[in-house]
């Protein structure tokens, strides 16, 4: 019997099935479940792509991120305001000198005395001065009066309700009833460490007062040399005993020697002038004793009625025959001090006992030019200062000390 084809557009009964025509799977012919189907690829039930949900969490992290920054930065400002609260609280120096200059005692007489000063930003400056015994002194514009003699007062400069600077000074007495002591210096006015050195041992030694012999300033004394040169290294010393000014060629050199006089309250015609301490008179004749002005001045002055011990000042050394010779030795002067000379010198120069103290501070400078004088007792190129006691015996000792505080001369006459 002939065997048909199928017809066309029918499959063999073997291949076909219920659910017909599907081509059954490998999974279903070993008799396992239907394969799962590919997971479709839907949106957030949130409506936000895949990118979007990434790049929220990023933001997320970084906001904790800038949190924990923050809370450091705060931590970080809540230090450094405690360091700086600290700092100025316990570390800090107080705000510092309203005083650019002094306050600096000019004179003190028996009965009154008188301080300078500059302040910064035009302050005032409120005075007030009390005597041992706790009486208190009249003060107006920087004049201390209603003193009495030979009594310490100590003063006090007074600047925004507080106390910004201090001293304290000793009137003169009328007799000899017990020692004076003061201090000479000349060539001094440096600035440098020498001269430091010098006036802190004078300050130690607390003399009643101090006179110079010269070269307040160097090279010049012009007046913004003056705080650096002078106010300043002798700042202590003339707080608390004045300071009675001899000028010599520095000081009068250009530009002049207006500035230091006035900040000394120097009279004009080279300066000359008499110091009177009870007892004691220093006669202070500027910087060339044999002027003939110089000269008239110191006749004059030593001629006057009432010193018991008598000096005179002057800036160069006397050498014999000089005119101003036979009118110290007529008065009786008891010593000539001078500079000058950068050496410290003990002489007698035509029967007249002199001391040459060019030692402040300044140094010796070229050795040629720093010679020591024929005849001289002593010559010495130490930095240092004379020291003078008055004895009421009338004897007087005088004692160079050293920028170390060393006795490096000392005699009595």
């Amino acid at each position: 019997m002939a065997v048909g084809r199928p017809a066309a557009g029918t499959l063999p009964a073997a291949l076909e099935s219920d659910e017909g025509t599907r081509t059954p799977t490998r999974a279903e012919d070993d008799g396992g479940e239907p394969a799962p189907s590919a997971p479709s690829a839907e949106p957030p039930q949130d409506g936000s792509s895949p990118r979007e949900a990434l790049l929220e969490r990023r933001l997320t992290r970084a906001r904790f991120a800038l949190a924990g920054l923050g809370a450091l930065v705060g931590v970080c400002l809540v230090l450094v305001g405690a360091t700086v609260w600290y700092w100025l609280r316990y570390l800090i120096a107080p705000s510092g000198e309203v005083f650019t200059r002094g306050p600096y005692l000019v004179r003190v007489t028996g009965d009154r005395a008188e301080l300078r000063w500059k302040v910064r930003g035009g302050e005032t400056v409120r005075l007030t001065a009390v005597a041992e015994d706790g009486s208190q002194a009249d003060v107006a514009n920087g004049v201390i009066g209603n003193l009495r003699p030979d009594t310490r007062y100590a003063w006090t400069a007074v600047v925004d309700d507080t106390a910004h600077a201090s001293g304290s000074f000793t009137t003169p007495p009328t007799g000899l009833g017990r020692p004076i002591r003061f201090a000479v210096l000349a060539d001094y006015g440096s600035g440098n460490d020498d001269e430091w050195a010098v006036g802190r041992i004078l300050a130690a030694q607390r003399p009643e007062f101090v006179v110079t012999a010269g070269d307040n300033s160097y090279l010049v004394a012009a007046e913004v040399l003056l705080d650096r040169n002078i106010f300043e290294p002798l700042g202590d010393l003339i707080a608390n005993a004045p300071m009675y000014v001899c000028l010599g060629d520095h000081d009068t050199f250009f530009p002049g020697p207006g500035a230091i006089s006035s900040a000394f309250d120097l009279p004009d015609g080279g300066g000359r002038h008499t110091v009177r301490w009870g007892p004691v008179q220093v006669v202070v004749i500027g910087d060339k004793p044999n002027h003939p002005a110089a000269v008239d001045f110191a006749r004059a002055a030593l001629a006057e009625p009432g010193p018991e011990i008598r000096f005179v000042a002057c800036h160069r050394p006397l050498q014999s025959g000089d005119a101003l010779l036979p009118v110290v030795k007529g008065a009786g002067v008891k010593a000539v001090f001078s500079g000058h000379l950068h050496r410290y010198e003990r002489r007698t120069v035509d029967g007249q006992q002199t001391f040459t103290v060019g030692t402040g501070g300044q140094g010796p400078g070229s050795l040629d030019h720093t010679v020591a004088s024929p005849g001289a007792d002593v010559s010495l190129l130490d930095i240092g200062a004379l020291a003078v006691e008055v004895r009421p015996d009338r004897t007087i000792a005088y004692t160079y000390v050293d920028e170390r505080g060393v006795v490096l001369d000392h005699v009595e006459l």
